[in-house]
């Protein structure tokens, strides 16, 4: 069954943002109550500023751990970005990451013609290990990604969800922590089945209301991570599309060949396939 992507959105977004109001409603109660009202009230007023357009810097370094780029690293990418200027693909501020992790992203497009890089695209530049071409592929299927879902007030909803991202990090720790642990997984596994339970003997002793809450929530632990995934097929293709028709479909293929990115056979299929659609230019021969 496919589901509109407004859908999947919603459905991925909502929990975020209900727990993440909840968290930030809990941590300014627990302080004092002047201090916490002060708290909530700032928070919000940053939240406006970021809807409103302000801050867009500090909160792009801010929310994706980056940095502005120096002079020398922009001197380092200019060939990329006349790459992507002569393409029509206009990127006006580029932000280099403090960390590089070995699943951070190449390049993630954010707020209004901005990108964020790792720090080792420019260093793979300055020593020539990836060519203009190639580094603006990278960049132009951020910038693809981005597109295809066009989210509104990006930086607002990002920082209204930290408190979200803060606890899935904690909880992904302490499951990687204990996933030694006999039967660990075998419990995740049958969370559904526990949930069912929890409903049933909630409803038979006559306090329905927190057997569904849970059940609610464990629900979630499938319906969030199967949206995110539908949502993340759908960008990479809209993204692999955009870098075809931008001639660099060839170009991302081979450097993601090269560079042993995990590409699925159905990604690497598609992406093959758009390539070969591609229109040609036609030669008109003159006969004099």
């Amino acid at each position: 069954m496919r589901f509109p992507m407004t859908v999947l959105r919603v459905v991925t977004l909502a929990p975020a943002l209900l727990v993440s109001f909840v968290l930030t409603v809990v941590v300014c109660a627990l302080l004092p109550p002047a201090l916490g009202l002060v708290a909530f009230l700032v928070a919000a007023g940053l939240l406006v500023a970021l809807a409103l357009g302000q801050f867009e810097v500090p909160a792009i370094a801010t929310l994706t751990r980056s940095r502005p780029a120096t002079a020398a690293e922009l001197q380092v990418m200019a060939p990329v970005l006349a790459e992507l200027g002569g393409r029509d693909v206009g990127v006006d501020a580029v932000f280099v990451r403090r960390r590089q992790g070995p699943s951070t992203p190449v390049a993630v497009a954010i707020a209004d013609r901005a990108v964020v890089v790792t720090p080792g695209l420019v260093a793979a530049r300055y020593r020539g290990g990836v060519t203009a071409a190639e580094a603006a592929a990278a960049m132009a299927h951020a910038v693809g990604r981005r597109r295809a879902i066009r989210p509104r007030l990006e930086l607002a909803a990002l920082a209204a969800t930290t408190p979200w991202r803060l606890v899935v990090a904690t909880f992904r720790g302490v499951g990687r922590a204990f996933a030694w642990l006999p039967f660990m997984r075998l419990a995740w596994t049958l969370r559904g089945f526990v949930g069912v339970i929890c409903i049933v003997q909630s409803v038979a002793e006559g306090r329905a209301a927190p057997g569904i809450l849970g059940g609610a929530v464990i629900a979630l632990t499938y319906l969030v991570p199967a949206a995110n995934r539908r949502i993340e097929a759908w960008l990479e293709a809209a993204a692999d599309q955009l870098v075809v028709s931008l001639g660099l479909g060839s170009v991302l293929a081979g450097l993601l060949r090269r560079h042993g990115h995990p590409m699925t056979l159905e990604r690497l299929q598609r992406l093959e396939t758009a390539i070969e659609q591609q229109p040609r230019p036609q030669l008109h021969l003159v006969h004099g």
